[in-house]
């Protein structure tokens, strides 16, 4: 695969590895880097932001993050334990047809207000997906998550107002997903993809009695009525 852009990324190093296919092209020019970007930062800062808060306390039914309610179900704690629970977002990270899952949570220091806490989960992985969010071979989504305590269905929902906020063609480099996925995964549902759009579909255009003529049919004769 060729990528073209004047950044780097934590997987562009394969390009010597597996060598140069100049028939796929990652234009990845115009590339966003997450570490610095304002509009990820409560996803990928590691310091502390204005509306950043303390743990506090909340019942099952009040948790945002899937984990801890993951961990609640199979502990089978009572519904009317609280636990502790810092700023929750979630989004997700599409590459190709892959979608990574991923959920965040931050938290202030209660005895020191900057000192921040930031944990990070990849939730799931979903192949093989036919309803991309983005035209562009990747993107970062930041979502809503519908979850309900007396069911196991979940609905991800791009937020409302996350036209601003999605990501296309992301810089990965220097952010945690650096640590939980391999840069040959990255890599791999790249290349698949885009040599995938080389795969254009064939649209025939030709006329129903075109299609007639090729498949033996006479036009004088095989269309006369009949006396």
């Amino acid at each position: 695969m060729k990528i073209i852009d004047n950044k780097k990324d934590y997987y562009d190093y394969l390009s010597g590895v597996y060598g140069i296919d100049n028939l796929v092209v990652y234009d990845r020019r115009g590339s966003s880097v997450l570490s610095s970007s304002l509009e990820m930062a409560y996803y990928f800062r590691q310091t502390a932001l204005p509306w950043d808060h303390t743990l506090s306390n909340k019942h099952y039914w009040e948790l945002k993050s899937l984990g801890k309610r993951y961990y609640a179900k199979k502990m089978k704690h009572k519904y009317r334990k609280t636990w502790k629970e810092g700023d929750v977002y979630h989004f997700i990270l599409e590459v190709g047809r892959i979608h990574y899952r991923f959920e965040v949570e931050r938290w202030l220091d209660e005895g020191n207000l900057g000192n921040i806490h930031v944990t990070y989960t990849l939730l799931d992985t979903i192949k093989d997906v036919q309803e991309r969010y983005s035209d562009a071979p990747m993107c970062i989504i930041p979502c809503r998550v519908d979850s309900w305590q007396w069911s196991e269905d979940q609905k991800w929902k791009e937020l409302a107002n996350s036209m601003a906020n999605r990501v296309t063609n992301p810089i990965l480099d220097g952010t945690f997903i650096t640590k939980v996925i391999p840069p040959t995964d990255i890599w791999d549902a790249l290349y698949e993809y885009i040599s995938s759009l080389r795969d254009k579909p064939i649209t025939d255009s030709r006329s129903d009695v075109q299609k007639l003529e090729s498949a033996g049919f006479d036009r004088k004769t095989s269309f006369r009525k009949a006396k």
